[in-house]
């Protein structure tokens, strides 16, 4: 990609190689698929910077993960768990969550063992106890704070972990809401017509 070009544009410009791609260039790509021997010499036609013939084949699809606008997004998108991102977990783990790793997020959690709703409150709790140690601690021994804002951090980690695993929920009924409201409005709409 051109260095000059910018990536962090909200709407950025399209990448100089699309002049590549004119007709006579692709003409002469089928013209070395089918042989199988593609040119050594550059290409500088049109007036671009000159390029190789095989750099017209488009990239094979992303297996893992893909790149746009510098961010990384996963090809399958699942929330990993607290292991993976190197955070102590405090509630309990899910038995059969851990049982059924390829199975869609939505019904894995409908399968759950925890309460997920009392594990939020006790660490909930848990949360506000650690911070009036904390206060506690930085009256007495300021210098001894760092324990504490770890296990807060922890706390919280964990809350959002549980909190994460309700969005594929979200999602479905935030889309089940859309829909019953378009299907009203066209109700209506169509109940206008006809009268």
């Amino acid at each position: 990609m051109d260095e000059q070009q910018s990536t962090r544009s909200a709407w950025p410009d399209p990448p100089n190689y699309y002049k590549r791609y004119t007709s006579d260039n692709l003409q002469l790509l089928k013209q070395s698929k089918r042989s199988g021997i593609f040119p050594e010499q550059p290409i500088n036609k049109p007036p671009v910077p000159e390029f190789q013939l095989e750099a017209l084949e488009p990239p094979l699809p992303p297996t893992d993960d893909y790149t746009v606008f510098d961010q990384k997004w996963q090809i399958n998108d699942r929330l990993p768990t607290l292991q993976e991102l190197g955070v102590k977990q405090i509630y309990p783990e899910d038995s059969i969550g851990k049982q059924t790793q390829a199975m869609d997020v939505c019904q894995q959690f409908d399968r759950t063992t925890i309460d997920r709703v009392q594990e939020l409150k006790k660490l909930n709790r848990s949360l506000i106890v650690q911070y009036l140690d904390l206060l506690d601690v930085l009256e007495k021994n300021p210098s001894e704070y760092g324990k504490h804002i770890e296990n807060i951090s922890t706390i919280l980690l964990n809350m959002h972990h549980i909190l994460n695993a309700y969005r594929p929920h979200q999602a479905r009924e935030t889309l089940r809401l859309l829909m019953e409201h378009q299907l009203a409005k066209k109700r209506q709409q169509t109940a206008e017509l006809k009268a």
